[in-house]
């Protein structure tokens, strides 16, 4: 005969399911394991963005320039944020002999202009109406580590054929760069 003590011992006890003959917590158990174990290479593998690019995305513009002579009307720029070509529209109708790009990096108020070099325009192109140009290193990398919130790219200086000179206004340039990236 039991003892009434171990008699009530079993019933404090959940019972343990079997499945085919093996205990159930066993094979959750193992099932688990297994998953972890395959699980924790590819978690680990998982590319992670860098810290300085999350959310670091730098807005990329050309500045309108309606009134100036020769303005950007279309611009590429590369994965790197660098220009890589844009298409010029002559104004003016004067043949442009050479020109320089500029930029503005806007970082909340603060605005920091830059200039590029001055390009020559090859002989044979005609300038007098739409032209292609090249990025040549627009804006500098410098400036893109500093992580602006928006580039603006804008024609910064010309000079025609006739020997005639143009400056963009750069006051102007700064408040339009400002009222854009907003």
């Amino acid at each position: 005969m039991r003892k009434p003590k171990q008699g009530l011992l079993w019933l404090a006890q959940p019972p343990v399911p079997m499945v085919g003959g093996v205990a159930v917590k066993k094979s959750l158990a193992s099932i688990f394991c297994l998953v972890a174990i395959i699980a924790t290479p590819i978690l680990l593998a998982a590319p992670k963005p860098a810290p300085s690019q999350a959310n670091q995305d730098i807005l990329m513009l050309f500045a309108r320039q309606a009134e100036d002579p020769v303005r950007i009307v279309q611009a590429s720029f590369g994965a790197d944020n660098m220009l890589l070509d844009a298409h010029l529209e002559n104004k003016s109708h004067n043949k442009v002999q050479n020109y320089r790009l500029g930029w503005a990096a806007v970082k909340k108020e603060d605005v920091r202009m830059g200039k590029g070099d001055v390009v020559a325009v090859p002989e044979g192109i005609d300038t007098t109406t739409a032209f292609d140009i090249s990025g040549n290193g627009i804006p500098a990398k410098d400036e893109l580590s500093r992580h602006p919130t928006g580039v603006i790219v804008y024609v910064a200086e010309l000079q025609f054929q006739d020997g005639t000179k143009w400056q963009a206004d750069v006051k102007k340039i700064k408040k339009e760069a400002i009222e854009m990236v907003r």
